[in-house]
């Protein structure tokens, strides 16, 4: 398969290290300030993308016009999300996180808080840790599960992502970060009573899930025309099971 990378920061190079692992063609490296190009892809057949938010329409835009497939990784950018959906021609995987460990985490966690939704003496808090160069806070997985757990979770309406100065609203799901080093990513989830204390947690031990999925999903959508999320892809990888319950595709 021959492949395209925007955005050669760090998950960058770590795609291209898995797709040369996985015996695929690097055809084109494209970073910020480089054109999206017919002649610049180098005919590459997908584009794996992980870049600045505001560069993924425009560049979504651009893959439509020339019939290119995108696998876009980048978080921060759902706010445009709609005006994606409605490019003509546009095939898109798109994920805030498409680590398989990730994924399979959050079908945990929303088992989880469906198993604890019904007990109200339980609490709920989530927590992420990332390298201090991580350019949002908290992470787009974090918000994710944050959605996870307020579907199930009657006593929660609404997450807080700021720091609390005061009593929090106990209606609050409360959302935090920690920016440090070089920590490539830690998800925790807390389920907190009087009695006890429920933890899951997802421990990154580098970028190589993350960039390994994005490459399978690059595979994976050769062929096909749409918009897809992480749920449909995972599907053909775990069935039905893969695809119960909450989306992740935001």
């Amino acid at each position: 398969m021959k492949l395209a990378i925007v955005g050669y920061g760090r998950m960058g190079k770590e795609v291209e290290q898995q797709a040369q692992q996985r015996g695929h063609e690097i055809c084109s490296i494209l970073d910020v300030g480089d054109s999206l190009t017919a002649s610049a892809l180098n005919g590459a057949e997908v584009l794996i993308s992980f870049i600045l938010a505001d560069a993924v329409l425009p560049n979504l835009q651009k893959a439509a016009k020339l019939g290119i497939s995108v696998v876009e990784g980048t978080t921060g950018w759902y706010d445009k999300l709609a005006k994606a959906k409605e490019l003509s021609n546009l095939t898109m995987i798109y994920s805030p996180n498409f680590s398989i460990g990730v994924y399979l985490f959050s079908k945990i966690v929303g088992t989880a808080a469906r198993l604890i939704g019904p007990l109200s003496e339980y609490d709920c808090y989530v927590h992420e840790f990332h390298h201090k160069g991580k350019n949002d806070s908290p992470s787009g997985t974090a918000k994710k599960l944050a959605d996870i757990l307020l579907e199930h979770l009657p006593q929660k309406g609404t997450s807080l992502y700021d720091t609390s100065h005061g009593v929090i609203d106990q209606s609050m799901l409360h959302v935090t970060s920690t920016r440090v080093g070089r920590v490539p990513g830690i998800h925790e989830i807390g389920f907190d009573s009087s009695a006890d204390e429920i933890t899951l947690k997802h421990t990154a031990h580098g970028r190589e899930g993350f960039a390994l999925g994005a490459v399978r999903a690059a595979e994976w959508i050769i062929g096909k025309s749409g918009i897809f999320t992480m749920d449909d892809f995972m599907s053909s990888l775990l069935g039905a099971t893969g695809n119960e319950s909450e989306s992740f595709e935001k």
